[in-house]
């Protein structure tokens, strides 16, 4: 054989070497231990059954010729394990916790007897993941929703900052997410799952998980289990609650307001307001339960969170009804101009004071910019054009709204399925154009959805097959404004007005992520040994679109000159 295939070959030993012991599990965890007599001495061929507390679902398997088991692909949560072997009492452990991506080690001793005698422990001793030397946290439920630290935010990612070696980003680098032992955000990984829920720009989450939602939530920090795939940083997953046996709901409201807030001393300095507006209220429900007992459950949730804050003060200047009166009786001013102005820049109430300065430095009224260029009989009646101020506030809102629902179907000891989807909307009002008739909403939409199916082979060998698929969307349209003779509107500036008439600058421009994954991870223990194979592919399509200045830009420094449909100052196409 060539040495360059023996080094290949050298390679792949290793690489599965390493992942021998390594059973951890991208949206489930494990159980494993040994079974013992009263002497020490290892018990084979015992049956052990883990019964999820919550579904009544078990999962049953042997003990091998060493007394060793190991149940994979267990759903988090708590469960009781019932433990038999020929000639030995019947035990009973209560209360074993499973945790995402953790092995929980659970030792059962069996005493000299019949099954008819059952030794009931109530609760079982603290579970400890000897099968990896991973530095890890998982977060149940009780720390999600009673901690503080989740309120904002990333929400229940924010526990991440609990665990040693973990900080907040500070200026480390670009990405999001906190700073896990002392790399950039950007080498974070995002799962969701178990289904890849990155940017593909800028690593950060793109779907985000409602915190009432999550069933637990891990972080890892190194030396992570193969099937995660990629990234040096912390590996952040978050699984999605299902149903159980019993229906179980939640209605819930979290607010924060201006009347709530403390008042800044820096503001009173400043004569700013105490209290300015910031009214954040989070609120939903949610409902669980069987669809049929021990077989089939459901869970759904749906949360809504309006988000405001201070409006911005601003002003523009616009002709009163008198003055557009007047500018319609000049002569040789184009209407198609002239009525495109007046749609969009609107009618001030009343007149200004003689010599009102828009921009600070040109006055609309008398000797100014208006005259240049004109006739005579056109600057006299330019004179008496009547203009004043129009003031408006530009609001300041983010509505952000979420769904998520769950599916999971016992097929039967062999065969299970779990359905997830997620979805995001948001609208946050962009006021980047100059006048508020071209202010919009700009939707952000995201959405996950996966499907995943657990199959034991024997009680040695299984299986995890997952197909997940996850979009983005985020487009700032141009909106729906017409211009008569042009497909778009254009960019139209007039600095005697110190207006822009036209949406924001940068649109139209977007990004769209469709993601598609498939993921495989088989669990052999043979023996002593214990091994895993996997695969995970995915495929990104990800269409921008921006062209700077597609709609056009054009500048005119004088109104006359916009009126009369001079060429612009400036033209950008």
């Amino acid at each position: 054989m060539k040495p360059r295939n023996m080094r290949l070959l050298a390679l792949i030993a290793i690489t599965l070497a390493t992942c021998i012991g390594i059973f951890a599990q991208a949206i489930s965890g494990d159980l494993g231990g040994t079974i013992f007599d009263a002497s020490g001495a290892s018990i084979p061929n015992a049956t052990i059954v883990a019964k999820n507390d919550a579904t009544g679902i078990e999962t049953t398997t042997k003990s091998t010729a060493a007394g060793e088991y190991h149940i994979a692909n267990l759903q988090p949560g708590t469960y009781t394990i019932t433990v038999t072997a020929t000639g030995f009492t019947k035990a009973q452990i209560k209360g074993v916790g499973v945790a995402l991506n953790q092995t929980a080690t659970n030792n059962v001793k069996l005493d000299v007897g019949t099954n008819v005698e059952t030794v009931e422990v109530s609760a079982s001793a603290a579970s400890i993941d000897t099968t990896t030397a991973s530095v890890q946290n998982t977060f149940q439920e009780s720390a999600m929703s009673e901690l503080p630290n989740v309120s904002g935010g990333y929400g229940v990612l924010n526990l991440a900052l609990l665990n040693a070696g973990v900080g907040t980003s500070g200026a480390i680098g670009l990405g999001a997410g906190p700073s896990v032992g002392g790399q950039r955000p950007r080498n974070n990984n995002f799962t969701i799952e178990g289904i890849d829920n990155n940017s593909g720009s800028v690593t950060g989450p793109l779907v985000n998980l409602p915190n009432d939602a999550v069933a637990e939530f891990s972080v890892q920090q190194n030396q992570i289990s193969p099937e995660f795939g990629h990234s040096s940083g912390g590996q952040f997953n978050s699984v999605v609650k299902s149903g159980g046996n019993a229906f179980h709901g939640t209605a819930y409201d979290y607010l924060q307001n201006r009347n709530l807030n403390a008042a800044d001393n820096q503001a009173a300095l400043n004569g700013d307001q105490l209290h300015p507006r910031y009214d954040n209220n989070r609120f939903g429900g949610s409902l669980g339960g069987p669809i049929k007992k021990n077989k089939i459950f459901f869970y759904g949730l749906y949360e809504y969170n309006p988000v405001g804050t201070s409006s911005t003060p601003g002003a523009l200047f616009a002709p009163t009804a008198a003055g557009w009166s007047t500018l319609t009786g000049i002569q040789g001013i184009n209407q198609t101009n002239l009525g495109q102005l007046k749609t969009y820049l609107g009618t001030a109430p009343t007149a200004a004071a003689l010599g009102a300065t828009p921009n600070g430095a040109y006055p609309l009224v008398g000797p100014g910019n208006l005259s240049l260029g004109w006739t005579p009989a056109q600057t006299a009646a330019a004179k008496s054009i009547q203009i004043g101020q129009i003031s408006f506030n530009a609001p300041a809102f983010t509505n952000n709204e979420s769904g998520v629902g769950a599916f999971d179907f016992n097929i039967s000891q062999k065969d299970s399925l779990r359905a997830r989807f997620i979805l995001n909307r948001q609208g946050t009002i962009d006021t980047n154009a100059a006048l508020p008739v071209f202010f919009q909403t700009v939707p952000t939409n995201a959405y996950l959805a996966t499907f995943t199916e657990f199959h034991t082979f024997s009680p040695t060998v299984t299986n995890e097959f997952r197909l997940g698929y996850n979009r983005y969307s985020n487009v700032l349209s141009a909106g729906d404004y017409k211009w008569p003779g042009l497909d778009q509107f254009p960019n139209i500036n007039v600095f005697d007005l110190n207006a822009q008439l036209g949406p924001d600058g940068n649109a139209p421009q977007g990004g769209i992520q469709n993601q598609y994954q498939l993921t495989d991870n088989l669990s052999w223990t043979k023996g002593a040994h214990s091994l895993k194979f996997g695969f995970d592919g995915w495929k990104q399509i990800s269409p921008q679109f921006f062209t700077q200045r597609g709609r056009g830009d054009y500048e005119w420094s004088n109104l006359s000159d916009y009126l009369f449909d001079y060429n612009p100052d400036y033209i950008a196409q």
